[in-house]
């Protein structure tokens, strides 16, 4: 699939909605994990939705959340699970991953370096093993799961099968959030396994894949 600017196009909404959860981190208005990845997805589902489109383009996302109360951290596989609907007249497809969400504190620190080179390092061992733990739930699942780190620095975004081999004060590189979403429109990452076309099949995603939220990211040509 080649479309003239679509993939920049498709970052480009990724980083609005960013930098609008990093004004509300460095205000003070989002202090918990929790917090910081509903308004997160709900700002990606605002930025897509208002979209008018780019020619010949559509760009839509939906969002469904666990309907239980109060619904305790440790009842979830993820936090969240991506999904991704393309159907163009030449190239159609879905598919997605799953998604575990950190701040950058208590142990988790985001420095960027020379050249761009993004690391993350994991100082905290009760932290970690807990990390260890939920990357292994989302595993079993899929190999297509992350974790996402979210920082006042810039978002970035760590493979969970990275995780598993960590110690305490390991250093893994990062993908800054942008280019993790690039990626995954250009085919580079996503489980084929994990497709859903609308509401109904996004909440079986969801209930199947164990996690709190799922969000749909449909690019569609008009008329399609």
């Amino acid at each position: 699939m080649i479309v003239k600017g679509i993939v920049r196009h498709f970052g480009n909404l990724i980083s609005s909605a960013e930098r609008c959860i990093i004004e509300g981190i460095n205000d003070g208005r989002m202090e918990t994990e929790p917090s910081i990845t509903d308004r997160f997805i709900n700002e990606l589902e605002r930025v897509f939705n208002q979209e008018r489109g780019k020619e010949n383009i559509l760009f839509r996302a939906r969002t469904l959340r666990d309907r239980g109360p109060n619904a305790p951290e440790q009842r979830f596989g993820a936090d969240f699970c991506g999904v991704l609907d393309v159907q163009f007249e030449n190239f159609k497809q879905t598919k997605g991953f799953l998604a575990q969400a950190k701040m950058e504190k208590d142990g988790i620190v985001v420095r960027k370096g020379l050249w761009g080179v993004t690391t993350v390092t994991f100082s905290s061992e009760n932290k970690l093993k807990r990390l260890k733990e939920q990357a292994e739930r989302m595993l079993s699942v899929t190999p297509d799961s992350f974790v996402f780190i979210f920082s006042s620095k810039g978002f970035v975004v760590v493979p969970a099968s990275s995780i598993k081999g960590l110690v305490k004060g390991g250093k893994l590189y990062a993908k800054p959030i942008d280019r993790f979403f690039k990626e995954y429109l250009m085919c580079f990452i996503g489980d084929h396994r994990l497709k859903a076309y609308d509401d109904s099949s996004l909440e079986s995603l969801r209930v199947k894949t164990n996690a709190r939220t799922a969000i749909l990211f449909q690019i569609h040509e008009k008329g399609l």
